[in-house]
């Protein structure tokens, strides 16, 4: 974007209690920093980017956030929109994928960045990815980028691509079968994918049923499992071996239980274990015989963006035919569909 010599960006930190703004306290604890000055006094580049303010939301390990905190975000994000000129959301790497995903659906037609980045080690501690993650992020929210994005290392990720890959590197995230928005080096490049600031309207789109169970499929994994999330659950995403397939032998065939739930309108949503590659369930027996009771295809979807669109969709419409219709439809680039 294009400032003025004499006006900084505006940008809104919005914090939840990751490592990433912990700093220690007078008796050496760690705790979220709620405190701007001490933020940049801690990093002092940031000041030279933009005009910081913080906003502390929750103060949690993220490995605790449920989806009504996904909820709290995007309502902020929103609410402030046409305050500043970026948004940066500072996240624990357990579940960040997850809330990527979910402020991307429920923020859309953006003009300006939302970037969520987080660090596998504390900004005070020797070796700390926090510094340089953070003021990529910031690099990233006062750029021409326009959607929701996962900073982390090198690498700039569309928020519903992706995934926590390690729990040692500090490139902890990667994308999944798509390439990166961008990679940060001496300067920042962005691949033609990329949507950049423009003049549309941000629409919150805050719709949400949580109760979707997620389970992989395992060697001997019982039906009575299916059975047991259908009646307590309004959808179940299952991750299926390879393509999508599932098994379909004698006391472990979870075809029935699948017929089941759709029967009483509960969807089923297949996707895939594998980390690269896209369910294709009508190329083997075993995955066409989940096909043909109506399960869904996730495509190439991640287990936890197909997961938070199934609770979006929910959060919408309970009609078989429309969640089969929307499941497969690209809203923001989660998945390439079929043409």
């Amino acid at each position: 974007m294009t400032e003025s010599k004499d006006t900084k960006p505006k940008i809104l930190l919005l914090t939840t209690g990751g490592t990433i703004t912990m700093l220690k306290s007078s008796n050496g604890a760690l705790q979220p920093c709620e405190d701007a000055n001490k933020l940049i006094k801690a990093i002092p580049e940031l000041s030279s980017l933009a005009e910081i303010e913080i906003l502390p939301i929750v103060n949690i390990d993220s490995s605790n956030f449920t989806p009504s905190t996904w909820l709290t975000i995007s309502k902020a994000i929103f609410q402030r929109i046409k305050d500043f000129d970026g948004f940066v959301v500072a996240h624990g790497t357990d579940t960040l994928c997850y809330t990527a995903a979910a402020l991307s659906f429920m923020l859309q037609e953006l003009n300006k960045p939302i970037v969520i980045t987080g660090a596998q080690v504390p900004l005070e501690e020797i070796g700390s990815d926090g510094r340089s993650n953070l003021i990529n992020a910031v690099r990233v929210a006062i750029s021409d980028l326009a959607e929701v994005a996962v900073v982390f290392g090198s690498q700039i990720i569309r928020g519903t691509r992706a995934k926590k890959m390690s729990a040692f590197d500090m490139q902890a995230f990667v994308s999944v079968n798509d390439n990166p928005l961008g990679k940060i080096g001496l300067s920042i490049k962005y691949d033609d994918s990329a949507h950049l600031r423009s003049k549309k309207k941000p629409l919150l789109r805050p719709f949400l049923n949580s109760n979707v169970a997620m389970i992989p499929v395992y060697p001997g994994i019982k039906p009575e499992i299916i059975e047991y999330l259908a009646q307590t659950h309004s959808g179940i995403i299952i991750e299926g071996y390879g393509a999508g397939n599932l098994p379909t032998d004698e006391n472990i065939n979870l075809i029935p239980a699948i017929k089941s739930a759709i029967e009483r309108k509960v969807p089923v949503v297949v996707c895939t274990q594998c980390i690269l590659g896209s369910t294709e369930m009508e190329l083997y027996q075993v995955g066409r015989a989940a096909l043909d009771v109506g399960a869904i295809p996730a495509m190439d979807m991640t287990p936890e963006t197909a997961m938070v669109k199934l609770m979006w969709v929910l959060g919408q419409t309970d009609d078989i035919e429309s969640i089969d219709s929307m499941m497969q439809k690209c809203f923001v680039g989660e998945l390439h569909e079929v043409k």
